[in-house]
């Protein structure tokens, strides 16, 4: 009787739709995760290959993103891992997620000069076989809030990759 309840808690009673995907699978597709190992340290580059923005506050540009660099994966892989900049862990935990296909994303909050950033993190977690390192190649997205009302006033994105410390 419980496992009736919790289906149709689940699936409101409906079937699955016509792609066949249910309404309560999990993020990463009954729990797969087919990618390198996620967790530990990193090395990363923001805005090497691209960069565009909106922003014309100073001290918010493709330089001044310094804070953007070596990150730490901690947690349970594929859904409950997180990520935070430099050696220590400190309050900004940038929460991640990942796909059977090897879809990786962490998304956060920074504390800025220039006001509050919304950050997202994502690309696609492989084996790059030239630099014998597995890599996270991807983009990045910062939404900056200078006026701290909750609302992103302009933002930067430019490309984003993470190399697996260590290899």
């Amino acid at each position: 009787m419980l496992l009736l309840l919790l289906s149709l808690a689940c699936f409101g009673g409906k079937e699955e739709s016509e792609s066949g995907v249910g309404n309560c699978d999990e993020l990463a597709g009954g729990g797969q995760y087919n990618g390198p190992n996620l967790l530990g340290g990193w090395t990363t580059t923001f805005a090497q290959n691209y960069y565009d923005d909106t922003c014309s506050e100073e001290g918010f540009n493709e330089n001044s993103q310094s804070w953007i660099g070596a990150i730490h994966v901690d947690g349970t892989v594929p859904n409950a891992f997180y990520m935070y900049f430099g050696m220590e862990q400190g309050d900004e935990l940038f929460w991640g997620g990942a796909d059977k296909n090897g879809g990786v994303t962490f998304s956060g909050t920074h504390a800025d000069q220039a006001g509050t950033i919304y950050a997202q993190f994502g690309g696609l977690a492989y084996h790059d076989q030239y630099l014998d390192r597995d890599t996270i190649s991807g983009s990045a997205f910062l939404g900056l809030d200078v006026d701290e009302d909750g609302t992103i006033d302009c933002y930067g994105r430019g490309s984003w990759t993470a190399l697996k410390s260590g290899q």
